[in-house]
């Protein structure tokens, strides 16, 4: 599976996407960064709207199993960025 079919089925999926507060995903206030890479691995680097609401953590879990479950992706990493105690989030996310 080449990259660039990876990248326009990610596309598809962050564009449907909804936070559970009505935002979708590619809101530049919540999708900070998107990678790539040639083995079809995703990082993805994502700032909650509402720090510490837990349907906010359960909609990413269930983001990044939707991502996963993607032709040619072999992985997915979510990196939750700018809120206290990110890297809580983001071990419960990708664990």
């Amino acid at each position: 599976m080449d990259k660039l079919r990876v990248k326009r089925r990610l596309a598809r999926i962050l564009r449907k996407w909804e936070e559970p507060h009505g935002k979708i995903m590619t809101d530049s206030k919540i999708l900070k960064g998107v990678e790539v890479d040639n083995n079809g691995i995703v990082d993805l680097w994502i700032t909650p709207i509402n720090a510490h609401c837990p349907c906010c953590l359960e909609n990413l879990i269930y983001l990044r199993k939707e991502i996963i479950n993607q032709k040619g992706v072999v992985a997915c990493h979510i990196e939750v960025v700018d809120i206290p105690q990110s890297e809580r989030w983001t071990s419960a996310i990708n664990e």
